[in-house]
């Protein structure tokens, strides 16, 4: 185990996939602090240049894309109130208080830290928990499948805003309008 992570670290640090991997935090960075353009639409775009990186690379663009473009979502949450990413919405109103009170150093400051903390906090899991999960994801069939489908959208209809019934309709004319 110890030698498997000696040997990941020796592929990471070399020279073109830190270029690839610094390249891709400021595109990442450029793209997450302008409202509108999601993370899902950068890695959209990234994909077709990937096919000219070897694999390791490839994954590193698309991962550090991912994370910078997230954390640099809050740049014009906290300084504008205009949510640069979608996962920035849930705290827009916190973030630009603290700007009008001369704390926008430390709201930033405290999304670039949980961000990260976040993030390291993730891969950690998911590096002990993946095995375990693949083989319960292989046990999937249909029904499993349909119910998980269930429990998603009946949560998407009970967190709407407004009457539940309003929140039931919109998902299935979403419904309707998905299977085109």
């Amino acid at each position: 185990m110890e030698s498997t992570f000696i040997t990941a670290l020796q592929n990471i640090v070399s020279p073109e996939v830190l270029l690839v991997i610094f390249l891709s935090a400021v595109y990442g960075l450029f793209v997450g602090s302008i409202p509108g353009l999601t993370a899902t639409m950068a890695v959209a775009l990234l994909i077709p240049l990937t096919f000219y990186l070897d694999n390791l690379s490839a994954i590193a663009a698309i991962v550090t894309l991912e994370a910078c473009s997230i954390f640099a979502g809050d740049i014009p949450t906290t300084l504008v109130r205009i949510p640069g990413t979608p996962s920035s919405a849930a705290y827009t109103d916190d973030a630009y208080s603290l700007t009008r009170r001369g704390l926008h150093e430390t709201s930033l400051g405290v999304s670039l830290v949980f961000s990260v903390a976040g993030g390291l906090f993730g891969a950690f899991v998911l590096i002990l928990a993946a095995p375990q999960l693949a083989k319960i994801a292989f046990e999937f069939t249909t029904y499993e499948y349909f119910w998980l489908y269930v429990l998603g959208l009946s949560c998407a209809a009970i967190v709407s805003t407004g009457s539940r019934l309003k929140g039931a309709l919109a998902l299935m004319i979403g419904l309707m309008f998905a299977t085109v």
